[in-house]
């Protein structure tokens, strides 16, 4: 048994899409409601227990699965094959 959705035939012509799309242009030109930079320096400082200034992702050049790197750092372990790179060849 399909499921059919109702489709709607009137109140979405030309200018209704137009007017989403204007919409969503104007949202994406003002500033973001929230500051995601401070948010995920604060939770990657929780993750790592101590102050994060920045952080970096980086693939292991051994099994080539993607880390993330809590800077400032001396080295880089991978999650997958625990091989230790330092910040040189990241």
């Amino acid at each position: 048994m399909s499921r059919r959705f109702p489709i709607p035939v009137s109140g979405l012509g030309a200018t209704g899409g137009d007017m989403l799309l204007e919409q969503l242009v104007e949202k994406a030109e003002q500033r973001p409601e929230y500051d995601w930079d401070s948010y995920y320096r604060w939770y990657f400082s929780q993750l790592a227990g101590r102050e994060v200034s920045d952080f970096k992702f980086w693939q292991c050049k051994k099994c080539f699965s993607v880390n993330v790197l809590f800077l400032p750092a001396r080295y880089g372990k991978c999650r997958c094959c625990e091989l230790i790179h330092l910040p040189s060849d990241l």
